[in-house]
């Protein structure tokens, strides 16, 4: 049985820091977690994954300094796949037992022909949303459409959907945050704990590096939390095995 975990930082409204995300989230895992990751970027036409991976490696090439400091790490940076949707697939099971974790990174948009599909490969969803009507709009029904078309259809391995908050602002009243809250678990929608703060520094090359790793000075903003979190639901199943082999050994002695 594969041990591989497939899960994508989704969402069907833009802006609302997807990608991001995704290439935080897989370059902590990869690089601090010591977890053998793959991304595939089926996020067509952009391909905003692959896109930055091209760069950094021109920026590599263009500057001495950068690149010895490269070989210094002697870290292997993840692969990147860029191909549509339902290419997707196809690699996604080519990847199968050979990474610990895959990220996906879908379109912003549920009509794309072999998503569904690609959705019933996936473990878990992460869609991440800001304070804002329209993107708590399109988060509702996109977690309808993952209930509706996916959660326990033949086929589909996807287990859950979590929503987390993006781009949060700590001084603003938390009134808006807390009302929807209580409006997600209405609609049975499972809500993370972690926030990630609003900061400019999401915008900075450091924070966005699919080749090194992230700076301590970046480590703040809510992104350990965030990943610690979506580590204990992902690998729920190795902290049981932990939990029971420890009891197991305890009544041995």
């Amino acid at each position: 049985m594969s041990t591989t975990k497939y899960i994508s930082i989704s969402s069907q409204k833009g802006g609302v820091g997807k990608t991001t995300i995704n290439i935080l989230a897989a370059s902590i895992f990869h690089f601090l977690g010591k977890e053998k990751v793959a991304v595939i970027d089926c996020d067509y036409p952009q391909h905003s994954l692959e896109g930055l991976r091209n760069k950094e490696l021109a920026q590599l090439q263009a500057d001495p300094v950068k690149a010895a400091e490269f070989q210094v790490l002697n870290m292997q940076s993840y692969p990147i796949v860029d191909c549509t949707v339902k290419e997707a697939l196809d690699v996604a099971k080519e990847m199968d037992g050979q990474f610990d974790l895959v990220f996906i990174d879908t379109p912003g948009t549920i009509n794309v022909p072999g998503l569904l599909e690609l959705w019933k490969q996936l473990d878990y969803v992460f869609m991440p949303l800001e304070a804002d009507v329209l993107s708590v709009e399109a988060t509702i029904p996109f977690a309808g459409a993952l209930e509706t078309f996916v959660i326990g259809k033949p086929g589909s391995r996807l287990k859950q959907y979590y929503a987390f908050w993006n781009k949060h602002i700590k001084s603003e009243k938390q009134d808006f945050y807390n009302k929807t809250e209580e409006l997600f678990a209405q609609q049975n929608i499972p809500f993370l704990k972690s926030r990630l703060e609003h900061s400019v520094n999401y915008k900075k090359e450091g924070m966005r590096s699919t080749m090194f790793p992230l700076s301590k000075e970046f480590m703040r903003l809510g992104i350990t939390g965030l990943i610690q979190e979506i580590s204990q639901i992902i690998f729920a199943d190795k902290v049981l095995a932990k939990a029971t082999a420890s009891t197991e050994a305890s009544k041995a002695l």
